[in-house]
């Protein structure tokens, strides 16, 4: 989907990376060997990102850093984007769908309010009948995909049914805060 949005692939990529890795800074051959793209793509686009004032740039010694500026005006919507996109979303998405048995998936707490840091995990929410140790292989590989700790709550669907009937804090909290949704939607989690 954020193909159809952004059509350079490589500055997609980059995105991806700057957008989920917010207090990181990269340099350039880093980015090149990680995300399998040519020297002259990333500094082009690295170039075209910095002067739009999305990627900021500093001097290290002979190496050049780049970071995402999340003061930039566009930031929060478009890190938003990515995480319901191609980012962070797609990746557990894509790993979710091959456990059986979820009809609703989530992420919520600092990444979906888009107030995490570096050492945020990613707080998952699962609802279904669900094998724990299929769950748990799926999670460890997208885990390391990303980088990052995914804290998963995982709950039978009468579990968290009976929760949102004795209108229980933590359902009310997930009912009323920012999430991002990755099967399923709004009215399968009421």
């Amino acid at each position: 989907m954020l193909s159809a949005l952004i059509t350079s692939s490589a500055r997609r990529k980059l995105l991806i990376r700057f957008l989920t890795h917010p207090e990181e800074r990269f340099y350039p051959t880093q980015l090149m060997r990680e995300l399998g793209l040519s020297s002259s793509l990333v500094q082009k686009e690295l170039a075209r990102l910095s002067a739009t004032g999305l990627l900021r740039s500093e001097r290290e010694g002979n190496a050049r850093f780049y970071s995402v500026n999340t003061r930039h005006p566009l930031y929060a919507e478009l890190k938003s984007i990515v995480y319901k996109t191609e980012g962070l979303g797609d990746l557990l998405r894509d790993h979710l769908s091959s456990v059986q048995g979820v009809p609703v998936a989530l992420i919520y707490g600092s990444v979906a309010r888009n107030a995490e840091d570096a050492a945020s995990d990613v707080d998952l929410l699962v609802i279904g009948n669900v094998s724990p140790p299929r769950l748990d292989e799926a999670l460890m590989e997208a885990e390391g995909l990303l980088g990052r700790e995914v804290s998963a709550t995982v709950l039978d669907t009468e579990e968290w049914r009976e929760r949102v009937n004795r209108q229980q804090a933590f359902a009310m909290e997930i009912l009323r805060q920012p999430k991002v949704f990755l099967i399923g939607g709004e009215d399968d989690l009421r």
